[in-house]
């Protein structure tokens, strides 16, 4: 079961921190307090009294509850449409299997920002794994400092970068350090992620509207291992660098180690269809398409299990599931949309690399039968000058 929920909650309500901007802990008031039969079962009190306020529940408090009740406590708020982000993180950390055959998917579609989008970050990581984090961003609403916590989400394997302005009657309550035009990304923080040493397991890569990026953070993105696939919507620079380029016969360029693609050249090979699905329609959907098994495109496994659930934060929301209107503004922009695959010669040679990285760091160091030598500085005399000096006299 996939559960997405809406941010429509009315300004000015209790917030208990950033797990709460966008969804209440409470039970509805009056939920379930009769029926045709009378009082509720001693069970049913219990789990009122339990779920009555989430932002108090912690995985500890589970460790030794059966799956069968937490199951019974997890339908219970499917009753009263109170499914929290909070809560479906406790049930993935502690009943991984179990949990992942009924709940495998989550997505918040949150409104406007109530905070820096770096107060958020900490919601979707998961230090121990537990669950793939999907995050789509305005950079509209972004400071420099928000972008540089990116990498702070150590299971993120899908990223959508935006600027489209949101248009909402509920404003931020905090913009601060944010200003009417926000904030685009640029190539120095693209270097930033990568000499971070994180996002690791990044897989897609987003990116639209950002007009100061260039074809030369496409040579830094290569660092990241388990990256397929980096879509380029509307990025002036990166246009400009492909569109000098005269269609080839095969429709693909190579830049930067990459095979970059035009979208009209690639609908010429491909079809519309197989593009729109594959590569710019909801980021979760583009994400699970590029898991397929490894074959002949010669994709990368991936480095986290797919059994793990996978949860999902648009700040703010952005709808790509409309297939129609995106197919519109695909078709009217068409040449300024540029798909970047990786090289598959490249990727194999890349991979046979880290092999033999990891192979080497593995093996135990070589023993002889000689004690292995230590350096000793070689004992010198006084040095006699004399000679020397008399030289120059």
């Amino acid at each position: 079961m996939s559960i997405i929920l809406e941010d429509n909650q009315p300004p000015g309500f209790l917030r208990l921190g950033p797990t709460w901007y966008h969804e209440i802990p409470f039970l509805p008031h009056g939920w379930e307090t009769t029926n045709d039969r009378g009082s509720g079962s001693l069970k049913h009190a219990a789990m009122k009294a339990l779920l009555r306020d989430q932002s108090a529940l912690k995985p500890e408090l589970f460790e030794y509850v059966h799956w069968y009740l937490a199951e019974y406590l997890w339908d219970s708020l499917k009753r009263c449409n109170k499914q929290t982000m909070h809560m479906w993180k406790i049930m993935a950390s502690v009943y991984p299997v179990q949990f992942y055959k009924v709940s495998p998917y989550y997505c918040l579609n949150a409104g406007c920002p109530k905070k820096p989008l770096r107060d958020y970050m900490g919601i979707l990581n998961s230090e121990d794994f537990r669950w793939r984090a999907i995050l789509t961003i305005a950079t509209t609403y972004c400071t420099a400092t928000d972008l540089t916590t990116i990498p702070n989400i150590k299971n993120l394997v899908a990223l959508d970068v935006h600027s489209e302005l949101y248009t909402s009657n509920n404003a931020p309550l905090d913009r601060v350090g944010v200003n009417n035009d926000g904030l685009l990304l640029q190539d120095g923080f693209v270097r930033g992620w990568i000499e971070s040493k994180a996002l690791q397991h990044l897989r897609i890569l987003r990116f639209y509207h950002q007009h100061e990026m260039t074809v030369a953070s496409l040579g830094a993105l290569r660092e990241l291992p388990e990256l397929q696939l980096v879509v380029a919507y509307e990025c002036k620079k990166i246009t400009e660098a492909v569109q000098k380029h005269d269609k080839p016969a095969n429709g693909i360029i190579p830049i930067k180690g990459w095979s970059a693609c035009r979208l009209d050249w690639f609908w010429e090979n491909h079809g519309t269809s197989k593009t729109i699905d594959d590569n710019l329609l909801a980021l979760h959907n583009v994400y699970q398409s590029s898991l397929q098994t490894p074959g002949e495109d010669s994709r990368r496994p991936s480095s986290l299990p797919t059994n793990l659930p996978i949860l999902e934060f648009k700040l703010p929301t952005v709808d790509h599931s409309r297939r129609d209107r995106v197919v519109v503004h695909s078709r009217y922009n068409a040449k300024s949309i540029v798909l970047f695959t990786r090289d598959p010669v490249k990727q194999k040679l890349d991979i046979a690399k880290q092999q033999r990285a990891r192979e080497k760091r593995t093996e135990p160091p070589e023993k002889g039968d000689r004690p292995a030598k230590r350096a000793v500085m070689k004992e010198r005399g006084p040095m006699d000058i004399s000679e020397t000096l008399n030289q120059f006299f």
